[in-house]
């Protein structure tokens, strides 16, 4: 009977983890991408840019021709949605987007998003800060999961950051983007 009891104390926590895990779907990669390979119709997700200080920016351009939908794992007004875009213009628009903070974006960087069979789902656009602003260039903790044929997408602060923002004193950057 101790046994028993003590396997079933390894076994239901395992279980459990397996099982939360099922729930938020397939982890999706993403990878270095050339603007080049941009071409064709695109859907624009813009997230973010709410006030000038905002830097949880990003943009997702979503391949018209794929078969997997994009949700952004968030309330709907904290996105916008342009369809119809093409490739080269809408790479213009992402990257005009995520530099809206007052924040130094010292570069963007152009990411594939791919489904679970290495097929383009489509790119996203990020913001990469000075990192004499954050301490680090890349701020934001993206993931893309494939549930039921459709990505979810989260997009999320580093926690450091996240504190360093939240945090009155010294530590805290000031709004001209300078300690």
């Amino acid at each position: 009977m101790i046994r028993l009891t003590r396997r079933a104390v390894f076994l239901i926590p395992l279980l459990a983890l397996a099982l939360h895990a099922c729930a938020f779907g397939r982890q999706l990669v993403t990878s270095s991408a050339d603007p080049a390979d941009l071409k064709g119709t695109y859907t624009l997700l813009l997230y973010g840019c709410h006030y000038p200080e905002d830097v949880k920016n990003l943009a997702v351009l979503v391949d018209e021709g794929s078969r997997h939908p994009v949700e952004i794992y968030d309330i709907p007004s904290s996105y916008q949605v342009k369809k119809g875009v093409s490739g080269p213009q809408a790479l213009k628009e992402a990257d005009s987007f995520v530099r809206c903070s007052v924040r130094r974006v010292s570069q963007t960087q152009l990411r594939r998003i791919s489904d679970t069979d290495g097929e383009t789902i489509g790119y996203e656009v990020r913001p990469l800060y000075s990192p004499l602003e954050f301490g680090r260039l890349d701020i934001l903790f993206v993931s893309y999961s494939l549930q039921n044929g459709t990505v979810k997408t989260s997009i999320r602060l580093d926690p450091d950051v996240e504190r360093a923002l939240e945090s009155p004193g010294p530590d805290r950057p000031h709004s001209s983007g300078h300690y």
